[in-house]
C-alpha cells in the first residue's frame, strides 16, 4: 500500500509513531509507523473495504480475534460486554519474541495463571491486553510481577505492563480505557519499572506539557544536567523516600560522600534534596 495514495483518497489519513489517538480512528501498520483514518469520515463499507486491504496486505501471524471486548476498544460496539463486576485493563509489550513464539499457547497460560479473567487477545505481534474483572482479591504489583516472571521463564521473553484500575462498565468506560491506552503509549519509552500502574506514572504525564512550556523549568533542568552524577543522585533518592543511606547503598558510595554531593546540589541550584518537595521538583526536571 502507498500511503500518498491513500492520502488522496482520504484528506485525514495521518501517519503516526503512535498506535493509538485520542480520536477513534481506523489503523494499520505501514513502514514501522501506523496509518490513522478518523472512522468519523469513514462508512461501515468504507471500513470493512479497508479491513479486508489490511488482512490482504498484513496477514496477522498472531491469532485472530472476535472479541466482544475487543471490538468494544476498537469502535466497532457501542456498550461494553455485559459483566457484573467491575474491570480492568492489563497491557502488555513482550519483548524478544521470536518466530518460535506461540501466540495461542500464551493466551491460554494467561488465563489460567490470572484470576477472573474475562478476556485475553493481542492487538499486535507484540502487545497483548488482558480483560480482568474484579471478583477475587486485588493482587499487588509485586504478586503480578511475580506470575509475570513465571511466564518470561516459560516463553523466555520478557514483559513490560501497565496494570489499569478498577472501573464501572458504563457509557464512560471506552473513554477511560483509551486514555489508560495512551498513557502507557507515550509513557513506554520512559518507564522506571517493570511493572506499572497510574500512581507510577501520573506525576510525569499530567505535569509534563505544563513543565515544557515552562522558561523557569528548562533554565533549572539545564542547570542540571551540567553535572552528569546529579541526574543518577535524584533518582537514587527518590526511589528510596529520601533515606540518604540507603541511597548511598545503592550508589555504592559512602553515607558522607553522598551527603556532600547532596550540599554541592544545593549550592548550585537552591534546592534541597532532603526536602520532599524539592526532591520531587528536581525528579519531575530530570525525568
Amino acid at each position: 500500500m502507498d500511503f500518498s495514495k491513500l492520502k488522496k483518497i482520504y484528506p485525514e489519513a495521518t501517519l503516526n509513531k503512535k498506535p493509538f489517538l485520542n480520536e477513534e480512528t481506523f489503523r494499520m501498520s505501514y513502514k514501522n509507523q501506523w496509518i490513522h483514518i478518523p472512522k468519523h469520515v469513514l462508512t461501515e463499507k468504507e471500513i470493512t473495504i479497508l479491513d479486508l486491504l489490511k488482512k490482504e496486505a498484513q496477514p496477522d501471524t498472531f491469532p485472530s480475534t472476535q472479541s466482544k471486548w475487543f471490538q468494544f476498544l476498537e469502535g466497532s460496539l457501542e456498550y461494553p460486554p455485559q459483566t457484573e463486576s467491575t474491570i480492568r485493563l492489563i497491557q502488555l509489550v513482550l519483548e524478544k519474541i521470536d518466530n518460535q513464539f506461540d501466540h495461542a499457547i500464551w493466551i491460554d497460560s494467561i488465563a489460567q495463571i490470572f484470576e477472573s479473567v474475562l478476556d485475553v487477545f493481542f492487538i499486535s505481534q507484540d502487545t497483548c491486553y488482558i480483560i480482568q474483572g474484579h471478583n477475587t482479591k486485588a493482587l499487588t504489583q509485586t504478586e503480578l510481577y511475580g506470575m509475570l516472571k513465571t511466564l518470561e521463564d516459560d516463553f523466555s521473553i520478557r514483559t513490560n505492563a501497565y496494570i489499569g484500575q478498577f472501573w464501572q462498565p458504563d457509557s464512560a468506560l471506552k473513554a477511560i480505557l483509551r486514555e489508560e491506552r495512551q498513557i502507557f503509549q507515550e509513557e513506554y519509552d520512559h518507564l522506571d519499572y517493570r511493572i506499572n500502574s497510574l500512581s507510577d506514572v501520573a506525576l510525569k504525564y499530567f505535569t509534563k506539557e505544563a513543565l515544557a512550556q515552562s522558561m523557569i523549568i528548562d533554565a533549572m533542568k539545564e542547570k542540571i544536567l551540567e553535572q552528569p552524577d546529579w541526574k543518577e543522585l535524584i533518582f537514587a533518592l527518590w526511589e528510596n523516600q529520601g533515606n540518604i543511606s540507603v541511597a548511598a547503598k545503592q550508589l555504592f558510595v559512602h553515607r558522607n560522600t553522598l551527603q556532600y554531593r547532596i550540599d554541592r546540589f544545593y549550592e548550585s541550584t537552591g534546592l534541597s534534596l532532603k526536602d520532599m518537595n524539592d526532591l520531587l521538583l528536581s525528579y519531575l526536571l530530570v525525568s
